[in-house]
């Protein structure tokens, strides 16, 4: 008969350390989990910038220019281009988009749409504006640019056309990605812009809830219910880039808007908010920002730049003695809005040759606008002309005299569409 012995000295020893560097392995994932966390907190850029709609004035900011995540922020960027792909009719609020699986693959926040269903463009814009659905965002991205990855072309392109300088975009949610990356100055222009040029549309960042098949789907922004006279627009989070708001308010006809990026929670997002709209709402019945004449629409104030003709522009400028140039941004511009929006875009492009220079939307029929820069002598308009036109700008530079517009040269007439 067999007697059992148990393992020897050198099984024992083996298994020992099988086990020793399993443990070590794990503790090894577990301190570099640890170390990434510590390190995204410690990358976070706190960033805040509030503004009085009105007159385009910054009222605070606080790291302002640096880069960060936008998280969920860049949803207001997909919305963006699926207002303006409505205000053309090349969608419609009815109608039903498909499900792709890339799209129902996305990680949450989302609505768990299945590949091969359907969802309505109404409903995904809501889904968006209250969930922050990231398969719904994907839906629209792919309806649109007929994939992700050329919907962020559409994205990027549409980031230079409104001045957002510092801001990339790799995906339609805002979902992780360390090459997609914007600023709080940059995000408050790009609220301004949804605000400005598709106001009709404005009303869907104020919804706090909406029924989806049966379910309803609650949002995030809480300031929505606890903040009186706030009334849109978009929160996010994720690991990298800590939690993000935009958000719009009004009192007494007078809209401010603010972005806090970069905060620790939710919560202390939401009162340095407050703090905020508190403080820049202070400044106006204190009398110490300067309101200018508006107009009011669905979305409530909109600033607008000084409008005079061609004609009291020109003859004013003829007179003076010494021949004031001009610079001048694109060719004819159908609103006001865009108008100022390329001055504005030209100015943060290259702030030092334009910082004294007066800006003008000049009319020139009832819907034909022209952008331009006064009161610059010769040498200051060439040489802005020439930083502009390397920045993909069309620019021209010139000066009236009595007999009419005298151009730098002949190939700064070129005019560009809007």
């Amino acid at each position: 008969m067999r007697l059992w012995k148990g393992p020897d000295s050198r099984s024992l020893s083996l298994q020992y350390w099988r086990r020793l560097r399993t443990i070590a392995n794990w503790l090894a994932l577990v301190t570099v989990a640890i170390a990434a966390t510590s390190i995204a907190a410690s990358a976070r850029v706190q960033s805040s910038i509030l503004l009085d709609v009105q007159t385009g004035k910054v009222l605070e900011a606080r790291n302002a220019d640096a880069r960060c995540y936008p998280a969920s922020l860049t949803k207001l960027m997909t919305l963006y281009i699926t207002f303006r792909q409505l205000s053309t009719g090349k969608l419609t609020m009815g109608q039903e988009l498909p499900v792709s699986e890339h799209a129902a693959a996305q990680a949450p926040t989302k609505l768990y749409l299945h590949p091969g269903e359907r969802i309505s463009v109404r409903s995904a814009i809501l889904a968006i504006t209250t969930r922050s659905a990231n398969d719904a965002a994907v839906v629209l991205a792919e309806a649109i640019g007929g994939s992700e990855w050329k919907f962020a072309q559409m994205m990027n392109q549409t980031a230079r056309t409104l001045g957002l300088t510092r801001t990339t975009f790799r995906n339609a949610s805002g979902l992780p990605n360390p090459w997609q990356k914007t600023t709080a100055r940059n995000m408050s222009r790009l609220a301004l812009a949804v605000m400005e040029d598709f106001p009709q549309y404005y009303h869907f960042f104020s919804a706090r809830s909406f029924d989806f098949r049966g379910n309803t789907i609650y949002g995030h922004d809480h300031l929505l219910a606890c903040y009186p006279g706030v009334d849109g627009m978009k929160t996010g989070y994720t690991m990298a880039s800590g939690f993000n708001i935009v958000t719009s308010a009004v009192r007494n006809n007078q809209r401010l808007l603010g972005v806090v990026m970069g905060g620790r929670t939710a919560s202390s997002r939401d009162r340095t908010m407050m703090a905020l709209l508190n403080h820049g709402f202070a400044q106006i019945r204190a009398g110490k920002v300067r309101t200018a004449q508006v107009e009011t629409g669905p979305v409530g104030p909109v600033a607008r730049y000084k409008e005079i003709s061609q004609d009291d522009t020109e003859e004013a400028e003829a007179a003076r003695p010494d021949s004031s140039w001009f610079v001048q941004i694109g060719g004819r511009f159908r609103t006001v809005v865009r108008g100022r929006r390329a001055l504005e875009s030209a100015r943060h492009t290259v702030p030092e040759a334009l910082k004294d220079a007066n800006p003008l939307v000049v009319r020139l029929g009832r819907t034909s606008y022209m952008a331009r820069f006064s009161d610059l002598d010769e040498s200051t308009a060439l040489d802005a002309c020439r930083q502009l036109r390397r920045r993909k700008f069309t620019c021209t530079a010139y000066r009236i005299r009595p007999s009419g517009p005298v151009y730098a040269s002949t190939a700064e007439r070129r005019e560009g569409g809007d």
